[in-house]
């Protein structure tokens, strides 16, 4: 029996880590199997060529890592449909006609109520907002293009999915987790976008797998197939053959790699409908490095938005003090899709134009300034489910209220799309960690005790 743990963990992401290191804290014998080479995730820091709160704030002051306020002192850029660019004071709305301006705060405030109601997340209102996407529920209110074109803005940058793509549950949910739509969007203090991490968010991981014990993470460990033995007993394989067992499997993911796992006894039907219908959209983030930050001297404080794209959104990511400076872009759904089939030249070109346009410098001068860039491989990652940031549902799936982080058997289920609180942010992901071991740390605790 001495070949037995605890708890397998599979997947060594923020959530598998944070489960295996509550595991590991509360006496229990711990393995986590990791896919890739490194532990992270998605979250896979990288360093310039040139050298250059909450449980996450809590593992800043742990880790002696720097946190980096986003810059919001300044204007915000806009970008139309039509091309046309104007800017606007951080914490108003853009310059539109004020029939689209009532449109906009008339929809965010009806997300907002929507979103802090607790009867919006039950029966029979949860049913009939998980029956339509996100953009007919927009429609519903009977606002504007402009408004819609804002909702698609909001959509696209959480999700990468256009809001005909998402049931209307699912992003208020989203919203719900963030104490709100406003807060979500927010880069202010409290809000989703206000910190950053100096080092880079890997720092996070790489930290917590050295609090664990020496040789309790296997990198480059795909697991093939879970097997359940008896109800107390499971038997977890790689694929290149090896075997582990355990009481407890903390399944630590991204919805649409389980098909990469063999289950027996198979995932339960609606577990299943789940892990098939839940998706990502096309999120590409694609950083640009600069000589100096050529916004600032418009009077911008980095943040814009665009009808337009391929750029839906982008913020300042710079480090002054380090003499980094940089502008972090994302390009989502459609325009993303389109974007990511240029050659590399050709997406630098439009990029930076883009940029040129929104921060209203022109072409010549962010060229200038550009040094080079950096995308991230969330497409072309495997063990991620090709995607990011997390995978959410079209109508019809969630609505009957069962959870698809619902444990079965010893079965745990964690991830940043699982949990009911900063979904998509490394926040939730600690969160839904946390929750995965004591769920399986009370069960542990239940049959020590008959034993």
């Amino acid at each position: 029996m001495a070949d037995i743990v605890d708890a397998i963990i599979v997947g060594a992401g923020l959530s598998g880590l944070q489960a295996a290191l509550d595991l590991h804290e509360s006496g229990r014998s711990i393995i986590v199997l990791e896919a890739r080479d490194r532990v992270g995730g998605k979250t896979n820091s990288t360093e310039r060529e040139d050298g250059k709160g909450s449980h996450v704030w809590g593992y800043c002051e742990r880790f002696n890592l720097t946190p980096v306020k986003q810059n919001i002192k300044g204007l915000v850029a806009s970008e139309d449909a039509d091309g046309s660019c104007h800017m606007f004071p951080f914490g108003e709305l853009p310059k539109f006609e004020k029939s689209d301006v009532d449109g906009i705060v008339k929809l965010r405030d009806m997300a907002e109520a929507a979103s802090l109601n607790p009867e919006t997340f039950q029966k029979p209102k949860r049913d009939e907002l998980d029956s339509i996407s996100l953009e007919q529920w927009c429609r519903d209110f009977g606002v504007g293009t402009k408004s819609l074109l804002t909702a698609r803005v909001w959509c696209r940058g959480t999700l990468g999915q256009d809001p005909c793509e998402v049931s209307a549950l699912a992003y208020l949910e989203i919203c719900r987790g963030a104490m709100g739509l406003v807060n979500l969007r927010h880069d202010g203090k409290h809000g989703a976008q206000y910190l950053r991490v100096q080092e880079g968010t890997q720092s996070i991981s790489i930290g917590i797998s050295k609090l664990l014990p020496a040789g309790t993470i296997k990198l480059s460990t795909p697991v093939a197939s879970i097997t359940q033995q008896t109800p107390k007993l499971y038997t977890v394989t790689t694929s290149n053959g090896d075997t582990f067992k355990a009481r407890k499997v903390i399944i630590s993911i991204p919805g649409p790699t389980y098909k990469n796992i063999i289950f027996d006894p198979p995932l339960p039907q609606q577990k299943l409908l789940y892990t098939t219908a839940a998706r990502y959209g096309t999120f590409v983030k694609h950083i640009c490095l600069f000589k100096m930050p050529f916004w600032n001297r418009q009077g911008a404080c980095g943040l814009a938005q665009s009808f337009r794209g391929p750029i839906n959104h982008c913020r300042d990511t710079s480090v002054p003090d380090r003499g980094n400076y940089a502008l972090t872009t994302f390009l989502c759904a459609g325009p993303g899709r389109k974007w990511l089939s240029l050659i590399k030249e050709e997406r630098t070109e439009v990029i930076l134009k883009q940029l040129g346009s929104l921060f209203g410098v022109g072409y010549e001068t962010v060229k200038s300034e550009f040094i080079d860039s950096i995308t991230a491989k969330w497409t072309e990652d495997r063990w991620a489910g090709w995607g990011c940031p997390f995978a959410a549902t079209p109508p019809g799936v969630i609505g009957d209220g069962w959870k698809a982080n619902q444990k079965l058997g010893g079965l745990y289920f964690v991830g940043t799309e699982l949990t009911d609180e900063w979904r998509g942010y490394m926040e939730g992901a600690l969160r839904s960690g946390k929750r995965g071991a004591a769920l399986a740390m009370a069960d542990l605790q239940t049959e020590d005790v008959r034993l």
